[in-house]
C-alpha cells in the first residue's frame, strides 16, 4: 500500500478525477467536516474554484455538503463512493468489448479486396496517440472537425501545435468543439478565443460524449478512457471508412449547431478577455 499523499493522489487521478478534484477529495478524508476556506488552506487550491470541484465530487457521489448556518463538506466513505465509478467504468469497458462485434462487419465488408486494407487501429500510449493524430493531420485536404475533451494526450497549450498550423497554411479547415473546463475557466476561455483568432473555427458544449476526429470523408479517430488500466488512461481507434465517416460527420454537425460561438460563451460566464486579445493584436502587427 502507498503510504505518501503523492500515491494517493495520482491514484485517484488515474481513476478519472482531475488534479484539483484529487486534491479536495484526499483533503476531506482528513477530518469529519471542512469549510471551503479549510479546503482552500488544506489543498492550495484557490478557494475561487473549490465550490465547482466540490460541485463535481458531489455529482460524482465522493462528497455530500452538510446543511447549516455555515456550509460545510465531508468526503463520503470510500467503500460506497467509489461503487459509481466502478460501475461506470465497468460500462466503459462493456462498451469497448462491444466494438470488435459492432465493427467487424465493416473489416469483413472488405475482406475480399484484391490487396489488405489495414483500416482499424488501435493506439495506447501518449506518444503513438500523437504522432497518428499528427500525421493524419498533415495528411489532410479538405477539413478536420474535432470533438476536443480531457483527458489529454497532447499539452494544453495556448497556440495551436505547429502540425495543425501546417496544415491549416494548405487551405485545411479545422472546426473544433470543446468541453468547458471547468477548473480552471480563464485560462480554457483565453485558449479558446486564443484558438479562434489563429484561424480555428471553435465552438464550446458543456458535455461532449466522446473524443472523436474526422479528417476528410473517410477517417475518424476517436477514444474511450480506459480507467481500469491506469498506465494506459487513453485507448485511441483510428478507422478509415467512409460510410463510418459520414455518419460521425453528422454527428459532430448536430452538436455544432447547439454549441455555444466562442464570444457568446465569454458573455455567459462573465469572462472578460480584451486585454488578452488587444495583446495578441499587438504581437501580430
Amino acid at each position: 500500500m502507498k503510504n505518501d499523499a503523492n500515491g494517493y493522489l495520482q491514484d485517484l487521478i488515474n481513476a478519472g478525477l482531475t488534479e484539483n478534484e484529487a486534491k479536495v477529495y484526499h483533503c476531506l478524508l482528513m477530518k469529519q467536516h471542512f469549510t471551503a476556506t479549510e479546503i482552500s488552506r488544506c489543498t492550495n487550491v484557490n478557494r475561487s474554484k473549490i465550490y465547482s470541484v466540490l460541485e463535481n465530487l458531489n455529482k460524482m457521489g465522493l462528497c455530500i455538503e452538510k446543511l447549516g448556518k455555515v456550509r460545510k463538506f465531508e468526503a463520503v466513505n470510500p467503500d460506497v463512493a467509489f461503487t459509481k465509478l466502478i460501475e461506470e467504468q465497468k460500462d466503459a469497458l462493456d462498451r469497448l468489448l462491444q466494438l470488435p462485434k459492432l465493427l467487424s462487419p465493416l473489416y469483413n465488408k472488405q475482406k475480399n479486396n484484391s490487396y489488405p486494407l489495414d483500416f482499424i487501429q488501435v493506439f495506447s500510449t501518449p506518444a503513438s496517440i500523437i504522432k497518428k493524430h499528427h500525421t493524419l493531420e498533415l495528411e489532410s485536404r479538405e477539413c478536420v472537425l474535432s470533438f476536443c475533451k480531457p483527458p489529454y494526450a497532447m499539452s494544453r497549450e495556448l497556440d495551436i501545435h505547429e502540425e495543425q498550423w501546417q496544415s491549416m497554411k494548405t487551405g485545411v479547415t479545422y472546426k473544433s468543439i470543446f468541453e468547458v473546463e471547468r477548473d480552471d475557466p480563464l485560462f480554457f476561455a483565453q485558449r479558446m478565443k486564443n484558438f479562434e483568432l489563429q484561424g480555428e473555427e471553435i465552438k464550446v458544449a458543456d458535455h461532449l460524449p466522446i473524443k472523436l476526429h474526422v479528417f476528410d470523408d473517410h477517417t475518424v479517430m476517436f477514444s474511450m478512457i480506459n480507467k481500469l488500466s491506469p498506465e494506459e488512461n487513453l485507448t485511441y481507434l483510428v478507422i478509415e471508412h467512409s460510410d463510418l465517416a459520414e455518419s460521425l460527420i453528422s454527428t459532430f454537425y448536430l452538436y455544432w449547431e447547439k454549441a455555444l460561438r466562442v464570444d457568446d460563451f465569454l458573455d455567459r460566464e462573465n469572462i472578460d478577455l480584451s486585454d488578452f486579445i488587444r495583446e495578441h493584436d499587438i504581437k501580430q502587427e
